[in-house]
């Protein structure tokens, strides 16, 4: 063998070896049989991690431990990640879920939403107006008082639940969604955080920061997932 195949060899080896090294089945959609569907917006569905920005801060906010090893980590986990981690994004009605992996370790979350944009199918929309139109006056006198009488909404439980999570992690949040953004306030093993989901020319981007971090935020990039 040339020396050239030998390196061509190795390197596909390394890759490999560290996607099939991490991989672990994508867990069944939170939503898969959601019957209260809403609009589409850009934030929906898979995505496959594409790029790491300033993991350092990342690892610096998780991790006390220094010296080489700590070095090393902070080159193999991005080589690692971008080759292995999926995100998904999933809305049913007033919740949303939040499916992630950290090499074989998955996390699985839900939260409440304030305002969903609720898809209604035509035809619904169509029997609505129909129904609506043939109220007499009373009736609709009547449900205007009934409207009036309502009791104020109760507030959206923005707590992340976690259906799934190693029982390493600590980890507790709150999330809110407003227009196409999502923002986590957390706490991760002790240590606060913040983190903003958000579509940037056609990618999904995780800005991470922890509050005592010296080196800034982590973006976590991701593209669809084909």
């Amino acid at each position: 063998m040339t020396r050239w195949f030998v390196i061509f060899l190795s390197s596909l080896l390394i890759v490999l070896g560290a996607r099939f090294g991490t991989y672990s089945p994508l867990p069944k959609a939170v939503f898969v049989d959601c019957e209260t569907p809403v609009a589409e917006n850009k934030l929906q569905g898979l995505w496959e991690l594409d790029r790491i920005d300033n993991y350092e801060a990342f690892h610096e906010g998780l991790e006390s431990n220094s010296g080489l090893l700590s070095y090393l980590e902070t080159f193999a986990y991005p080589f690692v990640l971008e080759r292995s981690q999926l995100y998904r994004i999933e809305q049913c009605g007033t919740e949303i879920a939040l499916t992630v992996n950290y090499l074989r370790t998955w996390l699985m979350a839900t939260a409440e939403i304030d305002e969903p944009d609720i898809q209604l199918e035509l035809q619904d929309l169509k029997s609505e107006l129909k129904q609506t139109l043939e109220e007499t006056f009373q009736e609709v006198l009547t449900d205007v008082k009934d409207a009036l009488a309502i009791e104020a909404k109760p507030e959206a439980d923005k707590v992340l639940k976690f259906l799934r999570k190693s029982d390493s992690l600590n980890i507790a949040a709150e999330l809110t969604f407003v227009g196409e953004e999502i923002t986590i306030y957390g706490s991760l093993n002790g240590k606060n955080y913040k983190e903003r989901i958000y579509y940037d020319a056609g990618e999904l981007v995780r800005e991470i920061a922890f509050v005592e971090s010296t080196l800034g935020s982590t973006d976590f990039i991701y593209r669809r997932y084909p």
